[in-house]
């Protein structure tokens, strides 16, 4: 169960419906929701940033715990639409590329070449960015304003929120199927740091809990935020164009 809770990790928020998150009408702080705005409206105007994140899942059950840890990287174009992310897990890199709606996904070995899927129409190849997705969590679902925190040694203000189920929902992953059948999904807290100056995100730390059949899985995102309005290049490999796998990667 650990490599599964680590994929839904990598999958971040990607949460499959079926996900419950009881609780009472969420509070919604006037500070919270006003520095969210201006976060979402800093990023929209950037047009470029870059992103490192940490991923780690503990599953508990029949006596035994078990970690699962993996990490990435990319970079995000809005401008130009693009975007390259690389995750990393088991000793093994896989690189995925976005451009505008055409999804090129690196297929494990030993099969090499890129799955290819072409987004629906009334999906934008935004949604598949990191940041844009967290963010967009926050829309609904509790949010709180919790002052000023430290960053690497700089103060920034920091934001928690409690994400609704129908959040969690929309920003499932289609493509996947659902890791558990059908998980209960709890416990979820996001959290924001933002530069006080810019309103832009310099990290996030997402955490959630995963029971099924008296398992349990435990698991943690942190990401990091940088190179805003910075140029950046996403060119795709000529790879990916000659070995396309327009069915998908195999065994997935």
């Amino acid at each position: 169960m650990a490599r599964s809770a680590l994929h839904l990790v990598v999958l971040v928020c990607v949460v499959t419906a079926g996900c419950s998150v009881p609780g009472p009408e969420p509070t919604r702080q006037e500070r919270a929701v006003a520095a969210l705005d201006d976060a979402t409206t800093a990023v929209d105007t950037a047009g470029t940033y870059r992103f490192e994140l940490e991923l780690r899942a503990e599953t508990t059950g029949e006596g035994r715990t078990e970690t699962a840890e993996g990490n990435g990287s990319g970079v995000v174009d809005a401008d130009a639409r693009r975007m390259r992310s690389t995750a990393k897990r088991d000793g093994e890199a896989r690189t995925t590329y976005v451009l505008n709606r055409t999804v090129y996904r690196e297929c494990a070995d030993p099969w090499g070449g890129y799955g290819v899927e072409e987004l629906d129409e009334d999906e934008v190849w935004s949604s598949q960015s990191p940041l844009v997705r967290q963010l967009g969590l926050l829309e609904s679902g509790a949010l709180y304003y919790n002052g000023t925190d430290t960053v690497d040694g700089t103060e920034a203000t920091l934001l928690t929120g409690e994400p609704t189920e129908q959040a969690l929902t929309q920003y499932r992953d289609d493509g996947q199927s659902p890791v558990f059948g059908g998980p209960n999904v709890e416990d979820i807290r996001l959290r924001v740091w933002l530069d006080p100056e810019t309103d832009r995100p310099v990290r996030t730390e997402l955490r959630f809990r995963v029971t099924e059949d008296g398992e349990s899985a435990t698991a943690r995102l942190r990401t990091r935020y940088s190179g805003y309005g910075e140029s950046v290049t996403v060119e795709l490999p000529e790879k990916a164009r000659t070995e396309a796998r327009e069915l998908g990667c195999p065994g997935e």
